[in-house]
């Protein structure tokens, strides 16, 4: 990946800290997004290879000009990585609002769409590309009081499917994976009250048949396998990255 250039989005998130690292350690230039208004990360860690951008994924005219801006400094994007996500958990299905729903809408699919169709556009002109999206097992397993999040990640599937089509006469690689439960601030905002760390930890394990809950690391080095020039035949794919979790 030496000289290559990724803009990974949700760079706040545990994942999006690993896969910036891993593909950095490897020689890319990233840009890692942030919402506009929060504090970026920190670069010093990452290395010179690094940068931060402001971006609102919902944002027709602030992807144009991230990748406008990215394609201008480095002559091309190489690779998107759209991690950037909502999850409001423990909201029943029937009491839930058209904002809330929205929400989940405008981040996980509205704005997965928007990074699939801008760097498609982009790297048809310059010979391709690759884009993984970030959808979930919750894609298959409904849970009642996280509506939303399920729909919005079962649609990231769909969509990752047709844009593999889609981007495939232009050498733009489109994949999917689907991470179970991640040791990242989301996973504990699934505390209940009165739940222990330990409790939801030991709840939550018991669905992934591998006896443990992913690291990010795990889901970078998946979300970099999928990246990777060797894997050039890869597209369309839907990769689990869930200890069984689908299987169990």
């Amino acid at each position: 990946m030496q000289r290559m250039s990724f803009v990974i989005t949700g760079g706040l998130g545990g994942i999006g800290q690993a896969v910036a690292r891993h593909f950095v350690a490897q020689g890319a230039r990233v840009v890692i997004t942030h919402r506009p208004g929060t504090d970026p990360v920190s670069m010093a860690g990452f290395g010179g290879n690094a940068e931060a951008a402001p971006l609102d994924v919902a944002s027709e005219r602030g992807w144009q000009d991230l990748v406008d801006g990215v394609v201008e400094r480095h002559g091309k994007l190489d690779g998107l990585v759209n991690l950037a996500g909502v999850f409001l958990p423990g909201i029943p299905f029937e009491q839930m609002t058209m904002a809330q729903w929205r929400a989940h809408m405008d981040v996980n699919l509205d704005g997965t769409f928007l990074g699939c169709r801008t760097a498609t556009a982009a790297m048809r002109k310059t010979g391709g590309g690759v884009i993984v999206n970030c959808a979930s097992t919750l894609a298959e397993i409904m849970l009642e009081d996280a509506a939303a999040y399920c729909v919005s990640k079962a649609a990231v599937v769909a969509l990752t499917r047709l844009a593999a089509k889609a981007g495939a006469k232009y050498g733009v690689r489109v994949n999917a994976v689907l991470p179970g439960a991640v040791d990242t601030p989301m996973l504990w905002r699934n505390l209940a009250p009165g739940q222990t760390r330990e409790e939801l930890l030991d709840m939550i394990t018991g669905l992934h048949p591998i006896g443990r809950i992913a690291t990010p690391d795990d889901v970078a080095r998946a979300i970099f396998f999928l990246c990777d020039p060797a894997s050039s035949f890869v597209t369309g794919a839907l990769l689990a990255v869930d200890g069984g979790q689908l299987v169990g």
